[in-house]
């Protein structure tokens, strides 16, 4: 269940990286992801109201500041996305997202068997593969922004994972809930401050609003992950939505997905079938 859980994530999370990047190329990334964000919260909120659950004060400040690392990474994956190339920018953030809390819990001495290793290198492989075929050079300076924006992004997403992790079973979605408030109370003051609005063009509502809904699932999805098996794999596998977002962009963008970002794609379907046997 982990690896079906953590997979899930993967592709829930491709798909809203997708629309919330596609929303930010029509207007601002900081009020797309405020916006993405609210519609988040709503799905989080019914899911935690859903669950029965026992919450301690320790669980809301690991969810609250899961937030705010969450909501850094996902504002600089926004603003990478509509900088750069999707098919470039998702996977260097997967990379630092999905080997930052594996190479912690594998430090701490979390058992992982062969199959599971297995996994990992052949999924932490993909995204590497994934990453580095096919990124053209911008004399603009465009590449160099977007990949800062996603090394940012992927230390925020791995910060935001390992405090959820460390939140208690009983504590059901309500960490995610803690989390999402204080992403939202801190990009919408931002955006009021900066922008005067959080007002969408017409053109980005929609992608705006299903990314927030796929996004608010994905972590529901993760969380559960993490929770029933080993945090290296759940790591890993969630890490996998650059292969959703890319052949996404390959589909709806046309951007062209290279022989390598194609053995990128087997080898990262290879790396869910180990880890699910692990």
């Amino acid at each position: 269940m982990t690896a079906a859980l953590a997979t899930l994530s993967a592709a829930l999370f491709g798909t809203a990286d997708f629309l919330g990047g596609l929303a930010s190329r029509r207007d601002s990334a900081l009020v797309v992801t405020v916006r993405s964000q609210m519609i988040g919260f709503l799905v989080l909120f019914v899911a935690a109201l859903a669950l029965p659950a026992v919450v301690g004060m320790r669980d809301v400040a690991l969810g609250m500041v899961a937030g705010v690392s969450g909501g850094i990474g996902v504002l600089s994956l926004y603003a990478g996305l509509a900088t750069g190339r999707m098919g470039v920018v998702a996977p260097v953030t997967a990379a630092l997202s999905g080997t930052l809390p594996a190479a912690f819990d594998l430090v701490r001495g979390t058992a992982v068997g062969p199959m599971g290793v297995a996994g990992i290198v052949l999924a932490l492989v993909a995204v590497v593969i994934v990453s580095v075929t096919g990124h053209e050079s911008d004399d603009d300076g465009s590449g160099r922004r977007a990949l800062t924006f996603a090394l940012v992004a992927g230390v925020g997403f791995a910060g935001s994972l390992l405090c959820y992790a460390s939140t208690s079973h009983t504590s059901g979605y309500w960490p995610l809930v803690a989390g999402r408030t204080t992403t939202v109370l801190m990009l919408g003051t931002l955006a009021i401050v900066r922008l005067r609005s959080i007002r969408l063009d017409a053109g980005a509502v929609r992608p705006a609003l299903w990314a927030g809904g796929f996004d608010g699932l994905a972590n529901i999805a993760v969380i559960s992950a993490i929770r029933l098996g080993p945090l290296a794999i759940a790591s890993v596998l969630a890490a996998l939505y650059p292969v959703a977002t890319v052949l996404l962009a390959r589909y709806f963008l046309d951007e062209r997905l290279h022989v390598w970002q194609q053995v990128g794609v087997v080898l990262a379907i290879v790396a869910v079938v180990l880890s699910a046997l692990a």
